[in-house]
């Protein structure tokens, strides 16, 4: 049996960031919240919550304490919530989906409608919806778009979910490019690690007879790279750590590839190799 890893995977800058300054706040905070889970983890968040990390779910009983705010970024509402309420805030907000809260915020202001596509349902896009108070738009894929947005003549501006699948990303693009409509403005806000992971993904799948995608099930881009290698090869499983090794089913591989969502710490992964190497 012999086992590849993909050649990206695992951990990327805004969740070891955002992991830096929480675990740097829990050395000196008494007490520490967290709205909504900081990564999608579950091992991770339960390692936080022992050190002190209280996840909340709702700010109305949150007053003179210190909230760290998650990876995936929130609403202007909520930074507001906290001024108003004495919260000291805690900044751990990937600098890249800020990046995008301020192009929503810029354009919203300019008079642009704004289209999301991701999730709607993901902490991510809620929190980019949440830096324009109107005409916002959230769609899954083009034909989602297509189905159910009404044409209109105003000024508007597009970005996308940092763990968007690229594919779908790079198709979005085309077909607005191709309207050759000045009014739309389509900005990359796709993340590079995430395009790097999908792409590591693509090259790993074709390459195996079975595939193991590490990471939580709450995880969008961990989705986006099981979905990825499903397609390219049909033993594909998703795991959150080594507990959920199908091992009667890859038994009879001869290449078992690796890879692993953002929000999967290295440790998690080495742990998987040892179990796959050694049962």
């Amino acid at each position: 049996m012999e086992i590849i890893r993909a050649d990206h995977y695992a951990t990327c800058f805004g969740v070891d960031r955002a992991l830096e300054i929480t675990n740097d706040a829990l050395e000196s905070e008494t007490e520490l919240y967290c709205y909504g889970e900081l990564i999608h983890n579950n091992d991770v968040l339960e390692s936080l919550e022992r050190k002190g990390l209280h996840i909340i779910e709702d700010l109305q009983d949150l007053k003179d304490s210190s909230l760290v705010i998650r990876s995936h970024g929130v609403g202007q509402s909520v930074y507001d919530y906290c001024v108003k309420n004495n919260v000291r805030i805690i900044d751990a907000t990937c600098p890249k989906v800020r990046r995008i809260h301020s192009i929503v915020r810029q354009h919203c202001d300019d008079g642009y409608d704004i289209i999301i596509f991701g999730n709607r349902d993901h902490p991510e896009v809620q929190g980019i919806k949440g830096w324009c108070e109107k005409g916002v738009y959230i769609y899954s894929d083009l034909n989602d778009y297509k189905n159910n947005h009404n044409y209109s003549e105003n000024k508007t501006c597009i970005v996308f979910q940092t763990t968007y699948n690229i594919n779908k990303h790079n198709d979005i693009k085309e077909y607005f490019y191709s309207l050759n409509n000045n009014a739309i403005i389509v900005k990359d806000t796709v993340c590079r690690a995430t395009e790097l992971r999908q792409e590591a993904a693509k090259r790993l799948a074709v390459e195996c007879d079975s595939v193991l995608v590490i990471g939580g099930k709450q995880s969008s881009n961990t989705k986006k790279l099981y979905e990825i290698c499903k397609e390219l090869c049909d033993n594909t499983y998703w795991i959150e750590n080594a507990d959920g090794i199908p091992y009667d089913l890859i038994k009879n591989s001869k290449k078992i590839g690796i890879t692993a969502g953002a929000s999967t710490p290295l440790g998690i992964v080495e742990e998987v190799i040892v179990n796959v190497r050694t049962k």
